[in-house]
């Protein structure tokens, strides 16, 4: 859970125009070095107004240089709220370069679940200094977070959340809300518990509020409650999220016992990462080795080099891949020879394959990930979007005649293109379809099967497909 509050303490709302945080935010750029080695009580009181999401975009637009300088300022309650909100390369530098009783501090003023998050991205032996300077109650809880698989919800989930009796009355359940943690992840849901200690249902705040005093929990509760297993898929949690529009999901045992909620701001917070990746891996650009460089993708803060590396794989990749294009043009050379005007439209012809073929494959990578279809669904996919091919085959096959007659290049070249528009689009449509299913059945992340990929394949056999209908039509 992202820190709605600091412990003991609200977080500042955004300052107003002519507060001395923003006039300080507003010199924090080129003079930070020197206002930092000059006065660093100041900068660490005009942090104190700006919410740590800002402080943690002023971070990231700061030189690198100055970033340590400004993080070693802040004092731990400001400073664990911030590193909740930073990611790449700021993040990084944060949790290898600060002190680790500092940092260990730091992550005393965060929710479990947040320092669990932060304290993964560190190795082990990196990782385990800072947990004995933790408290002894906030170390024990993230270690027992940190127990369950990367990618769980485990890992997502708080144990702080609201307990009810089914049997309390709405009074009773009211005078308990006064008594609560505040540490607390959310209130907006409480979760009934029985004396066997299994969740029985859930009720709202919304709900409880207007209901009568003497009313009971059981009667205003939901009894079946919509839960997941701590060693559930992330993904599964942010598809509930997304179709049920829950604030919170209860992760239970194997026995029905609560062991904690899943909020939908880190549920977000996973989205974004995965979003990160897949538009990277979507691009052809491999996503960075560090976890904590993978919580947001930093442009500025990345290194030159990180990011050659980062591209140079695919781009070898695709360049040779790219090379069949020169091959079956060198194995139709004598019919390009023979008809020049051919190739006049071999850039119209793989541009449109190689577009459908990219609108195609992001639609199945989408809908494999929200998981509307699966490897199961191949055939029902396929034939989709093979009809989907050949409407919009025949559209563009029409445009095309016609545009290319009014070349005056001649009826069959134009008849020739516009052939190979319809029959490109429906290829390019099935390859669009079948290569990230295949990847999903072979178990390989589908986004491996990028666009870059689908359009240099589309490209080779579209031409393919554009000499053999020359030979067929023109007789060659």
């Amino acid at each position: 859970m992202r820190p709605g509050q600091r412990k003991g303490r609200a977080l500042p709302p955004n300052p107003p125009l002519n507060s001395p945080g923003l006039r300080l935010g507003a010199i924090l750029g080129p003079d930070v070095l020197e206002i930092v080695r000059d006065d660093p009580a100041s900068v660490r009181e005009g942090l104190k107004d700006f919410h740590p999401a800002d402080v943690a975009d002023l971070l990231a637009e700061i030189p690198r240089e100055d970033r340590l300088f400004v993080l070693s300022t802040l004092d731990e309650e400001q400073l664990g709220p911030v590193l909740s909100y930073i990611g790449g390369g700021v993040l990084k530098l944060a949790l290898t370069r600060l002190p680790p009783a500092k940092l260990a501090r730091a992550l005393d003023a965060l929710e479990p679940d947040d320092a669990a998050r932060l304290l993964s991205f560190l190795a082990e032996e990196k990782r385990i200094p800072v947990l004995h300077q933790m408290s002894a109650r906030d170390a024990a809880e993230a270690r027992g977070l940190l127990a369950y698989e990367p990618g769980t919800a485990g890992r997502l989930m708080t144990g702080k959340f609201v307990r009810v009796s089914p049997s309390w009355t709405v009074a009773e359940t009211l005078e308990h809300l006064k008594r609560i943690d505040p540490e607390v992840a959310t209130v907006a849901d409480l979760y009934a518990v029985d004396d066997a200690g299994r969740l029985t249902g859930v009720v709202s705040l919304r709900k409880l509020l207007p209901a009568p005093a003497g009313k009971r929990i059981r009667e205003l509760m939901t009894p079946d409650v919509i839960t997941v297993h701590a060693d559930a898929p992330q993904d599964e949690v942010s598809q509930i999220v997304s179709k049920y529009g829950f604030n919170a999901v209860p992760v239970v045992a194997e026995d029905g016992r609560p062991l904690g909620v899943v909020t939908v701001d880190d549920v977000v917070d996973v989205l974004v990462a995965r979003e990160t990746e897949s538009a990277l891996r979507m691009g052809g650009v491999a996503a960075p080795s560090d976890p904590a460089e993978r919580v947001s993708f930093e442009y500025f803060g990345a290194p030159l080099t990180k990011v050659v590396k980062s591209r140079l794989g695919w781009l070898l990749l695709l360049f040779v891949a790219g090379t069949l294009t020169g091959t079956v043009l060198q194995h139709f050379e004598a019919h390009l020879s023979k008809v020049v005007a051919l190739s006049f439209f071999i850039p119209l012809i793989i541009g449109t394959g190689g577009n459908a073929g990219s609108q195609t494959v992001s639609t199945i990578i989408r809908a494999l990930a929200l998981g509307e279809i699966t490897v199961k669904d191949a055939l029902r996919v396929v034939l989709k979007e093979m009809s989907a091919g050949l409407i919009l085959g025949l559209l563009l096959c029409a445009v095309a005649v016609g545009r290319v007659w009014l070349w005056g290049v001649g009826s069959p070249i134009a008849l020739t293109v516009g052939l190979t528009i319809l029959a490109v689009c429906v290829w390019a449509n099935v390859v669009g379809a079948l290569v990230p299913l295949v990847a999903e059945r072979l178990g390989v992340d589908p986004t491996v099967a990028s666009a870059p990929l689908i359009t240099t394949v589309v490209d080779a056999t579209g031409l393919a497909i554009y000499m053999l209908i020359a030979s067929v039509v023109l007789g060659l």
